[in-house]
């Protein structure tokens, strides 16, 4: 004759595995979380490297980059390597032509997890008489406020131009700015446009003008990049991929206190 089971000893001895499954860990593939060059990016100049984030750390055993022309001929020197954190992962490119290429990776997460991709960038042709981007940086996002700074040098080798507009998917707004001195207060005004002449290079940097990235859709850490598109009266649009970083050496002049002058009409 069988001994009746209790309705708790019943339910604990089903619980039991499910709670011994609940404390083990939540094993997470690698993501990616951004790339330097971005998906369908259009370049004025080939880039040196494909650097790739992640959301954690990758084995570089494990884990591989390999880009390709339209002749699916590799162009990268075969020597991925992870860089600062371990979620960053890079390789270096032979000199590109102008064209198509396509950046396929594959990575082994340290908790052994794989996961893989593909996307794809352009190199245009030199043109003479564009605008070139230069020396383009975006500082780190500070706190909950959503916000950031961009900073770059405009170099124009043709006709006279304005810069009308910024803009970029990490961002919800880009607006040009510059940072004024009324009466001993710095403040910070916006612009609709900035003239741009011939052999005047034209610096966006603290203290000066700067485009202000506002509503981002997540943190910018250093370490990270961001594409970011420039529109012009008249040339064409130019995208880049810009590093997040502090501030470079050379635009340490006083100016830059890790803080951003207030804008009319916002509480400090």
């Amino acid at each position: 004759m069988r001994t009746p089971v209790s309705a708790s000893l019943l339910s604990l001895t089903i619980a039991a595995p499910l709670l011994f499954a609940a404390s083990g860990p939540a094993w997470a593939h690698a993501h990616l979380r951004s790339a330097a060059p971005a998906q369908d990016a259009t370049l004025t100049a080939a880039p040196p490297e494909i650097s790739l984030a992640f959301s954690e750390a990758v084995e570089p055993r494990f884990s591989s980059i390999e880009v390709v022309d339209a002749a699916d001929t590799r162009v990268d020197d075969g020597s991925a390597h992870t860089a600062g954190d371990g979620e960053h992962l890079a390789v270096g490119l032979k000199s590109l032509a102008p064209g198509a290429y396509t950046v396929r990776w594959q990575v082994t997460s340290v908790d052994t997890h794989k996961s893989s991709g593909s996307y794809h960038f352009t190199v245009a042709a030199a043109d003479a008489g564009t605008i070139a981007v230069q020396q383009a940086w975006a500082r780190p996002s500070i706190g909950p406020s959503g916000t950031s700074a961009l900073y770059f040098t405009l170099v124009d080798s043709g006709n006279p131009d304005r810069l009308v507009g910024v803009s970029t998917p990490a961002a919800a707004k880009a607006d040009l700015h510059e940072t004024i001195n009324d009466n001993g207060v710095m403040k910070m005004r916006g612009v609709k446009e900035v003239a741009i002449e011939r052999d005047k290079p034209v610096r966006f940097a603290p203290g000066g003008y700067h485009v202000m990235l506002m509503g981002l859709k997540q943190p910018l850490k250093a370490g990270d990049s961001i594409p970011v598109t420039l529109r012009f009266e008249h040339a064409p649009p130019v995208t880049v991929n810009v590093p997040v970083q502090t501030a470079p050496d050379a635009a340490r002049h006083g100016h830059d206190t890790g803080s951003m002058p207030a804008m009319p009409g916002m509480k400090p």
